[in-house]
């Protein structure tokens, strides 16, 4: 925990950049996870052409990357569902494969009944020591069965505390991204969006290589300011839970995460010790079944505006700073 300059300027009111850094250990190869994945695959009619082509291949790369202990499933959906392959050991892989093949475009979009197939196929081989994990593929908006936002979100967060994650990948310019980004975020997953079906397995292989590295689950953050202290922002956009604590993305091997939280701190003399915040942040290690706490602090000495600013300003908390206004400004526009 740092902030831009190791001091804060006496006698005036002011906001700082607080970055807190999580750094997940590395993870040896051996201690590499198991897989139980569902691939939910829309083939409603506007899936017709190059996108279906591409999802198939995505598909077959997804398979191709599983260990023969890692479990696969495969839901097809538009106006009717069909398991393609259900829940099983990935060890006949040409098997799976050839199956693939039967996918072809047709009807409309029952995406809320595609994506309750998927889960139950993963419920049904539900790996306790591994990861479990939805991973949902359509172009359009749900216009079959169950389609509000609101309820598919909450069954999606639902899912997710027993043990079975969502990811969503829109594709296109027509997907319903106010369905499919919070349905990830709630789900404990993560939201894609490509604007052409040629990125699909790119997708693929970031959100496999990102499951086989995950260490922790069940990641949130609490910020407890000193007083007189308060919280002003969390650039990171996380969202805050009832309990007051932020909701942070599972946590991957060797892979920092970074958040800025803005506190807003009051004026004190020089030399004057601030213990600005306490943050608490708890997560479930792969393989565990009870959570853990790590916990820590920020103390700094206030000192004349002049001495703070012949201070050397940390590089980590401007350029965290940068990434994450720059990507609230995308998501904005």
């Amino acid at each position: 925990m740092k902030l831009r300059k190791n001091k804060l300027v006496a006698g005036v009111d002011q906001t700082v950049d607080l970055l807190v850094r999580i750094t997940p250990p590395e993870l040896p190869p051996a201690d590499r996870p198991r897989l139980n994945f569902a691939i939910v695959l829309d083939r409603s009619g506007s899936m017709e052409g190059n996108k279906i082509m591409h999802a198939r291949e995505a598909a077959r790369y997804c398979i191709n990357e599983l260990l023969p202990n890692d479990r696969i499933s495969l839901v097809i959906f538009d106006d009717k569902i069909d398991v393609l392959i259900k829940n099983q050991n990935a060890s006949n892989k040409q098997d799976l494969i050839s199956r693939l093949e039967r996918i072809t475009a047709r009807g409309s979009t029952a995406l809320h009944e595609g994506w309750v197939k998927g889960g139950m196929e993963v419920s049904s081989g539900l790996v306790t020591d591994g990861i479990n994990r939805v991973l949902l593929i359509t172009d359009g908006l749900a216009n079959v069965g169950i389609t509000s936002t609101d309820e598919i979100v909450s069954q999606a967060r639902g899912l997710s505390e027993r043990g079975v994650s969502t990811s969503t990948v829109g594709i296109g310019s027509d997907f319903n991204e106010e369905l499919l980004i919070p349905m990830a975020i709630g789900a404990g997953g993560n939201g894609w969006h490509v604007e052409s079906s040629d990125d699909l397995r790119h997708i693929f292989e970031v959100e496999l290589k990102g499951l086989i590295a995950q260490v922790a689950s069940a990641v949130s953050m609490g910020v407890i300011p000193a007083d007189g202290v308060r919280v002003v922002d969390v650039l990171n956009d996380f969202e805050l839970g009832e309990t007051g604590r932020y909701s942070l993305p599972n946590l991957q091997a060797g892979s920092p995460l970074d958040i800025i939280v803005q506190l807003h701190v009051p004026a004190q003399s020089a030399g004057t010790k601030l213990r600005l915040a306490d943050v608490k942040v708890g997560y479930t290690p792969q393989g565990a079944t009870s959570a853990e706490v790590e916990k820590n602090f920020l103390e700094l000495e206030y000192a004349s505006a002049e001495e703070v600013e012949r201070l050397p300003v940390d590089k980590d908390v401007v350029s965290a700073n940068e990434l994450l206004m720059n990507a609230r400004a995308r998501k904005e526009a």
